[in-house]
């Protein structure tokens, strides 16, 4: 049967609202091992984004505005947040979308406040784009390694200089791969 398994990481943003790209590792050493041809099919990813110690100290929950209104100016504030996971390890999150090799899902989270000369004018705009396992692997992405958790941010400043949470939980299916699909999983990994 499946297994769910859970994990938390964290990431700080800078004074700006950045990060560079950042990595935490879940160990699956329980459930892999490629000498016994042992994997997980994971079928399920999902990304709950928190800050315990923000401006909303009773929920811990992320705010989704990630730019402050401005009374001055004519230009808005684009902002962006991208959390993946994946069993290679990318340079840079830029490099990182659904078509991108040994990628298991991408979780995008876009902010825009537009301009605001006037206080009773604001534009918000939010949103975020999910592209998770069952929509890519539908069977269950195969690993037989640990996973990497990929996140990285631009312009986030509502958040600037805070440190905050990912929890993650995977729903996944220990499995035997055959030597074909091992041979095949191990070459692709010869190719980084």
């Amino acid at each position: 049967g499946d297994v769910i398994l859970r994990d938390r990481m964290q990431f700080d943003l800078d004074v700006s609202g950045n990060r560079t790209t950042l990595y935490g590792r879940i160990d699956l050493s329980s459930y892999v091992n490629p000498i016994s041809r042992e994997g997980l099919a994971i079928k399920e990813v999902r990304f709950q984004i928190r800050e315990p110690n923000g401006a909303l100290a009773n929920t811990g929950a992320l705010p989704p505005v990630a730019d402050f209104f401005s009374t001055s100016g004519v230009e808005g504030k684009q902002s962006a947040l991208k959390l993946y996971a994946t069993t290679r390890a990318y340079e840079n999150a830029s490099e990182v979308g659904i078509a991108s090799p040994d990628v298991l899902c991408v979780l995008e989270k876009f902010s825009v406040v537009g301009a605001s000369p006037s206080p009773s004018a604001p534009a918000v705009l939010v949103w975020e784009d999910w592209y998770g396992p069952k929509d890519l692997h539908p069977e269950g992405y195969t690993v037989v390694s640990d996973l990497l958790i990929g996140v990285a941010a631009d312009n986030w400043s509502a958040q600037a200089e805070d440190t905050l949470e990912v929890d993650i939980m995977l729903i996944a299916e220990p499995i035997k791969i055959t030597t074909e699909r091992m041979n095949e999983i191990l070459s692709q990994a010869q190719d980084l």
